[in-house]
This record gives structure tokens, sequence and C-alpha cells, in this order.
């Protein structure tokens, strides 16, 4: 079930997707890069979504306000948390590409709430902001070996460099899943089903 609803971050509205609910937990999901299409409904995170949902975890697919370099994008993510935090109990993030690196900023600043962290395809950085992966929170890391967006040997410097309880997830395609989307949503949701639901 979807249901699509408006948030409020600052002078903007954020549109997103909640699938399943208002449950116990709920994962945010953060989109790649706008300015390449990415959005709350690219077919990776919606077919998470939809299973997370099938697994009795919400999911909340966000769409970012107007372009800051990934600045202002870490403000939209920072007000989904700040939203959802007054609605469940259990509060997860996912990012992919862009949104990994954005959602990371996030989770660090709010690591007091968030109780895991996934990521897909993540980067060091974009245009103005780094990757931070300085949160304690539990943390898997997906990434595809034959990725030349996200190169597999900056993913293997950035896993070895990130705090907290961690694992990893290699697989063999590129930056867009193709073929093992299957294989990704089973980790993920096996992941966030043991740290949020214990």
């Amino acid at each position: 079930m979807r249901e699509d609803l408006h948030l409020s971050c600052g002078d903007q509205v954020l549109d997103a997707s909640l699938y399943g609910g208002v449950s116990e937990a709920l994962v945010i999901l953060a989109p790649p890069h706008p300015l390449m299409g990415g959005s709350r409904n690219d077919p990776r995170l919606v077919y998470l979504a939809e299973e997370l949902e099938k697994n009795e975890i919400s999911a909340l697919c966000v769409d970012y306000g107007s372009y800051g370099g990934g600045k202002r994008e870490i403000e939209d993510i920072m007000a989904a948390i700040e939203f959802m935090d007054e609605q469940v109990e259990l509060l997860g993030v996912l990012g992919y590409s862009f949104g990994a690196v954005v959602s990371s900023n996030a989770v660090a600043r709010r690591s007091d709430v968030i109780k895991g962290f996934a990521t897909l395809a993540i980067l060091k950085g974009i245009e103005k902001v780094n990757v931070d992966l300085s949160s304690s929170c539990p943390k898997l890391l997906i990434h595809g070996r034959s990725d030349r967006i996200a190169p597999f040997s900056d993913f293997e410097e950035l896993y070895l460099g990130a705090n907290g309880e961690k694992e990893q997830l290699a697989l063999e395609t590129d930056h867009f899943f193709g073929g093992v989307m299957g294989i990704v949503s089973e980790n993920v949701c096996d992941f966030f089903r043991r740290v949020l639901l214990g």
C-alpha cells in the first residue's frame, strides 16, 4: 500500500511516498542524484520499499527539494527523520549513490535516533559534501564490483573506515544493480529486521 505525503522542510514542501502505513519500524530511503533523474520513484528504491513492507517494516521514499549540491539535500533527509521520529519507535535509513552520501551525513547528525544505516553504491563524496560514516549505528554497505561511477576500490576504503558494527555485500554487478535486486532486497530486509525488530 502506497500513500503519497508532503513533508515540510524550511521554505519547501517535500514529496514522499509511504509504503506499509505507519508501523513500529520504518526505513527512510534516499534517492540517487536528482539532476540525473533520481527520485522517490527510482525502481530500485520502490522495489526495496515494497519488500520492506512485506517484512512488516514501513518505508518512506523521499524526493529532494530544490537542488543544493548535497548540502540542502542533507536537510531534506533530516526533515524526513524529524517527521518520522515523531510517529514511529524504530528508524533506519537507506541511501543509494548520491543518496548514500547525503543520508550518511544526516545519520551522523541524528545517530541518537537511527538504529541502522544501509547503502547502495556509496560514493566518497558529491560536489560540496563528503561521505560521513562516523555514526556508531550498525551499517550494511552493498556495492557492485563493476561499478564505474563509484569505483569498488573507493568502496573498500570507505568500508574499512566506517565506524561501528558493519557488514558488506559485494556483488558481480554495476552501479545500477541489474539482475541482483532480489539478493539486495533479501540482505536489506534481513539487516533491518535484525537491527530494528531484533
